[in-house]
């Protein structure tokens, strides 16, 4: 597995632990960030590979940093 596929797995896991942390669902994450379910579904699947300013912002809704989301 590359380096890019291994950052999109631990993005993936990260994301959803965290979400589950909270109790929210995709769709209420997704709600509070002013995006899609779909979209926050294949960020959990490892199938979207998202900029910076989304992990920004998925950081702060998140309450957590882009360095937690992405740290393995």
């Amino acid at each position: 597995m590359g380096p890019e596929k291994r950052a999109l797995r631990t993005l993936a896991i990260r994301l959803r632990e965290l979400r589950y942390k909270r109790g929210w669902s995709q769709e209420e994450l997704a709600d509070r960030m002013d995006s899609d379910r779909t979209y926050i579904s294949d960020m959990e699947r490892g199938l979207r590979n998202p900029s910076l300013k989304t992990l920004a912002r998925l950081a702060s809704t998140l309450r957590t940093t882009i360095g937690n989301l992405c740290d393995p």
